[in-house]
């Protein structure tokens, strides 16, 4: 979501997306000051209608909103916003996160289609129940920190938009050198085989590859997210069809066996509870509380240089 200037040398894209640890990296920019004293200002004039978060919490969202509308432009599709982590296990409060992005939207640009809009929730109980909610309420959903069949499922069943598999542990990329054993290429194809067996609308988007080889390993899913470095390397990277053909996971031919069967979670928690705990020999239930652990460390990062801001300077209400 940071770099709109990719986009005039290798886009238009598809969709934008975002998250804390892109917000932290933005707003400590020089050439950002500008935005971050406009969501300042914006956050201070409005807090009075959320007054049941701190000023900066409501400063990050609003910072968000504003990056995610600064892409609008160069997209075809939708920005993605992702609500605080901290909330990941709290249903309400996602509903609320989600409900305060929409809102923060029409007093930004009251032009803006928010049908555009997806919140990115967390894939525990709390937030893919969460995302049913929102679906009922016409609010556009992609399921994040997903590591398992079983958030899949729910997933779709929840009627998200999208999911976002992190092919490898967040900790990939927020930590050099640090490996993950056990990429879930499968739980990518096995998703995506499973919305189109049941015929849902949820697509599956990958994220958090290492290298152009797995991005041409996942060549046929539905959507790939990918930095804008790695954009760049793709677009001037040749590669002969027949061998991109043959490295695709989504290009061989499938065996003729049945059709995997899969339970329903959205209506059985304990099911559910038991099932992904134990998915990927307890793995993915691992991975998924490092990724929201992580996001959470990005989203406090945030809040305080955001509250050291607001303490170093005054910033005068807005005429809305």
């Amino acid at each position: 979501m940071a770099l709109p200037s990719a986009s005039k040398e290798i886009g238009p894209f598809q969709d934008a997306t975002g998250n804390q640890f892109e917000i932290q990296a933005e707003i400590v920019k020089p050439n950002r000051s500008a935005l971050l004293k406009k969501s300042l200002a914006l956050a201070t004039t409005i807090h009075p209608q959320f007054a049941l978060i701190t000023l900066e919490e409501l400063a990050v969202e609003v910072v968000g909103i504003e990056l995610a509308l600064e892409m609008i432009q160069t997209v075809r599709g939708n920005v993605h916003v992702m609500v605080n982590p901290s909330y990941s296990y709290n249903t309400e409060a996602i509903v609320a996160n989600a409900q305060r992005f929409h809102l923060i939207c029409q007093i930004i640009d009251p032009n803006f289609d928010t049908n555009r809009l997806v919140t990115k929730v967390p894939a525990t109980w709390e937030g893919l129940q969460a995302a049913r909610q929102l679906k009922r309420s016409g609010m556009k959903t992609l399921a994040t920190t997903l590591f398992s069949i079983e958030q899949a499922i729910l997933a779709g069943e929840a009627g998200c938009t999208s999911i976002s598999p992190f092919v490898h542990e967040l900790k990939t990329e927020t930590y050099e050198g640090y490996k993950d054993g056990n990429p879930i290429f499968g739980v990518c194809m096995q998703a995506q085989q499973f919305y189109r067996q049941k015929s849902l609308p949820t697509r599956v988007k990958a994220c958090v590859t290492l290298n152009l080889d797995e991005i041409i390993m996942l060549a046929g899913i539905d959507a790939l997210t990918i930095t804008p470095q790695v954009l760049k390397d793709l677009a001037a990277t040749e590669r002969p069809q027949e061998e991109v053909e043959g490295m695709s996971l989504f290009g061989r031919p499938a065996k003729a066996t049945e059709p995997v069967t899969y339970p329903s979670y959205i209506d059985c928690e304990s099911q559910y509870r038991i099932h992904f705990a134990a998915s990927e020999g307890g793995k993915a239930q691992f991975k998924t509380a490092q990724a929201i652990a992580l996001f959470c460390d990005a989203q406090t990062a945030v809040e305080l240089y955001i509250k050291s801001q607001l303490e170093d300077s005054s910033y005068i209400p807005i005429n809305l």
